[in-house]
């Protein structure tokens, strides 16, 4: 028993949806406001039942167990899924009654999707007629768990002295001898579950009618990786799994992610890496395993649970060639700095040169794509600081057969500091307007350096409009990959948006596929320098750059 001194009586009003209104006293302990359990249940959660004795409160949609001196909630529905939710107060027992940190807990009732209880000021409530979205979402982040054939105890005595704790997983026996297991035997047991599941995102996505993943649990079986995907509402539609050598997606039609963070499935060997990310009306999940995948087949198994199986190659057995890759796969991509050597491109206001900055930028996404696109190859039309020709850079492309070309380069106005900022995407089209004009007789300036500059004595406008013509086959991927590129990186980056444009960029010309010139920023800028000179801007900048390279090649891969 807790007993507690200097307790201050304050006063809740919580507002009903007929207006009328409940108070309940509350005791104020280190700035939160503690409220009875029995006033609670009674004045607020009315058709629920509460259990002193064993802690419980029964709800029509479930049962909600909470133990004093813990922070833990742990609510099991009525059609079985378990869900533990982690307050930053515990409850209190104060003599003979229970008493909660009233704001954390009623938010705790909205993630449970049971109670719509709303915080209008700093004493004042009130109760919504269903679950508040804006609640939910900002509710704290679910435990990610290693959990053995899980049993929640619905209705567990108090006088139970073995608590459940913060952060262990939930056992089925509670004899279990402290050194019968450890994380290594737990990890290489067959049987163990990895589980990830939903609380907050859950709540607010039913509340939108939207189906939702809200857990995944991973378990192994020999050669067999079985991954079990629930959702809070029936699953409409699914794909076939696509794969690619050690790389697997699968695709969910109009459904939203509802798990925070995966990296809990990754702790297993078998499983390099778990992503998500939602791409038009489309979810995609891609895991990457430590083999190559044999086959992957995917049932639904009820109506909001679908188990995805994927069978790994066994190392003994010798490997069957590589499938002829398609027309369309993003097997080959190619990176192009811009400038190099004698020709330095634009200086900013400190003395920092385009080309420097240009490189550095594109080595950190070669080494990204590495990780992330583990199966494409990544060309590079100059590593050092050399000078390579603008028409020498779309053969380097055409000749390693690239799938995708990205001219990387740094934007400069005549006069410095100047206030023209952000990011800004080209395609290869004659130039619009004055700026892009502009833009483009900058970069293609690079020509006055070359010793056969026989190469350009045909591209007149006319010319530069039939070259523009011949990859009319490419405009729309470009077109696409460059919305994608201009968002995540200012997503990233932080710098604004300018958009995509369209200009005679001699250096595209010649490159046979998908093709963007990336301006990252102004050098005549100062807060664009600062981010393009850093370590740190320029990390950023290659971040948003593979990310909507993953992007593209989740949508664009395969166009058949």
């Amino acid at each position: 028993m807790i007993s507690f001194n200097n307790l201050i009586a304050d006063e809740i009003v919580c507002y009903l949806p007929n207006k009328s209104k409940v108070s309940l006293s509350a005791r104020s302990i280190n700035q939160q406001l503690y409220v009875r359990l029995t006033d609670i249940t009674s004045k607020l959660l009315v058709g629920s039942q509460y259990n002193p004795v064993k802690n419980t409160i029964l709800f029509k949609q479930g049962n909600l167990l909470l133990n004093p001196q813990s922070s833990s909630l742990f609510f099991q529905s009525s059609d079985g899924v378990k869900y533990k939710a982690s307050m930053t107060y515990p409850v209190l027992r104060q003599q003979t009654e229970v008493i909660v940190p009233f704001d954390e807990f009623t938010t705790a009732l909205n993630g449970f999707g049971l109670r719509s209880i709303i915080k209008n000021s700093d004493n004042t409530y009130r109760m919504g007629k269903g679950i508040d979205p804006a609640i939910a979402a900002t509710f704290s982040l679910p435990q990610q768990e290693v959990i053995e054939d899980v049993q929640l105890e619905s209705n567990p005595s108090s006088n139970d002295e073995s608590q459940i704790e913060i952060g262990e997983p939930i056992q089925n026996s509670s004899n279990r001898d402290e050194n019968s297991t450890d994380q290594s035997e737990i990890e290489n047991n067959s049987n163990t579950i990895t589980k990830l599941e939903a609380l907050a995102y859950s709540a607010a996505i039913a509340n939108k009618e939207q189906c939702t993943i809200i857990g995944i649990d991973l378990e192994m079986s020999g050669q067999d990786i079985v991954i079990n995907f629930s959702s809070n509402l029936p699953i409409e539609q699914y794909q076939k799994p696509e794969l690619r050598g050690r790389e697997l997606i699968l695709r969910l039609p109009n459904m939203k992610n509802g798990i925070v963070s995966l990296k809990e499935l990754t702790k297993r060997p078998q499983i390099e890496a778990f992503g998500h990310e939602t791409i038009r009306q489309f979810l995609l999940y891609t895991i990457r395993c430590s083999q190559e995948i044999e086959y992957a087949d995917i049932k639904k198994v009820n109506l909001k649970s679908l188990r995805l199986t994927i069978r790994l190659k066994n190392d003994e057995i010798v490997q069957k060639p590589k499938q002829p890759i398609g027309a369309w796969d993003l097997d080959v991509i190619v990176l192009d700095p811009g400038h190099g050597g004698e020709d330095a491109g634009a200086i900013s206001i400190n003395g920092y040169k385009e080309k420097d900055i240009a490189l550095s930028i594109a080595k950190k996404v070669k080494e990204l794509l590495k990780k992330e696109l583990p199966a494409s190859k990544v060309v590079m039309t100059r590593d050092d600081d050399t000078f390579v020709e603008l028409y020498r850079r779309g053969q380097i492309a055409n000749k390693q057969k690239g799938k995708l070309f990205i001219s990387i380069h740094c934007n400069s106005m005549p006069s410095k500091p100047h206030q023209a900022n952000g990011c800004e995407s080209y395609i290869l089209r004659p130039g619009r307007n004055s700026e892009a004009v502009r833009v483009a007789e900058k970069e293609n300036a690079s020509i006055r350096l070359e010793k056969e500059q026989i190469n350009y004595d045909d591209m007149s406008e006319e010319k530069l409009i039939i070259s523009t013509m011949a990859q009319s086959a490419f405009v729309k991927f470009s077109e696409k990959f460059a919305a994608m590129l201009q968002k995540e990186v200012a997503g990233k980056t932080g710098l604004f948006n300018r958009g995509v444009n369209q200009a005679g960029f001699l250096v595209l010309v010649g490159a046979s596929m998908p093709n963007v010139l990336f301006e990252t920023g102004f050098l005549s800028n100062v807060n664009d320098e600062k981010i393009l000179s850093s370590e740190k801007g320029q990390q950023s900048m290659a971040e948003g750059i593979v990310k909507s390279i993953k992007r593209y090649a989740n949508e664009y891969a395969k166009n058949n």
